[in-house]
């Protein structure tokens, strides 16, 4: 005899299609890294952005901000011989990043002159007041290499820094001068320390790139670039799609 009830049956042979699609939903989700979750969300809420870790610790944006800021960027002997130029690249590539996002940056140019004519950068204070900017920002560069030691057919671009940044204090003095009734402005400039933070950076994060792939000095300006966005993303607000690590 039967005991079964018929009507059980079909239920749960009308149950059981929904169960596997919503198991083979969740392995899909598992296996792709929650990615479906994220499209998800960026389709409701759009690509989120990240605060500046600069605005986080300051409070200030420099987008909106009319004030300059001056960058200079130095290394040690070790990494200058490796990358000669570094010190000019990394400049070059923050400032023109910076640029893009409508901050109000002293020109590189201008300021490699600087350097090349005083051979050092000086005092903070000094530079601030040469280029009339309200910040410095003090890039400096502690190692840097393209080499895989393992191996001299890969190549995989490894940094590590260091970024400062100083705010100018303007302190406006006023001396009424009674011959003729001029007014004279006397400026104190001195520099507060207001960011800093060390930075790594890894090119690419994936694998090593042999070189029969790319060629070195592609692969060299590719890792140079990735190097001075990632140290500009620390200075204003960006799409969490844009990170970079």
């Amino acid at each position: 005899m039967n005991d079964r009830n018929p009507s059980s049956s079909k239920l749960a042979s009308l149950r059981m299609p929904h169960f596997a699609a919503l198991f083979i939903a969740g392995l899909l989700v598992v296996n792709t890294g929650c990615s479906l979750f994220v499209m998800g969300g960026k389709a409701l809420f759009g690509d989120p952005k990240v605060t500046a870790p600069f605005t986080a610790a300051t409070g200030e944006k420099l987008t909106e901000i009319d004030e300059a800021i001056v960058i200079i960027c130095d290394a040690p002997h070790q990494v200058t011989e490796g990358f000669p130029s570094v010190q000019i690249d990394i400049l070059d590539r923050v400032s023109r990043d910076l640029e893009t996002q409508g901050i109000n940056v002293v020109p590189a140019g201008d300021v490699a002159r600087w350097f090349d004519d005083h051979g050092e950068w000086g005092d903070y204070t000094g530079l601030a007041e040469e280029f009339h900017a309200g910040y410095v920002m003090h890039i400096q560069m502690r190692s840097i290499d393209h080499r895989v030691p393992e191996s001299e057919n890969l190549m995989r671009g490894n940094a590590e820094g260091h970024i400062s940044v100083y705010k100018v204090n303007r302190e406006k003095k006023k001396n009424l001068l009674t011959a003729g009734r001029q007014e004279k402005s006397e400026y104190s400039m001195p520099v507060t320390s207001v960011f800093d933070r060390g930075f790594a950076v890894q090119f690419p994060t994936s694998y090593p790139v042999p070189r029969e792939a790319r060629s070195e000095d592609q692969f060299i300006q590719s890792f140079l670039d990735r190097v001075g966005l990632h140290i500009s993303q620390h200075m204003y607000d960006y799409k969490m799609s844009e990170s970079i690590h």
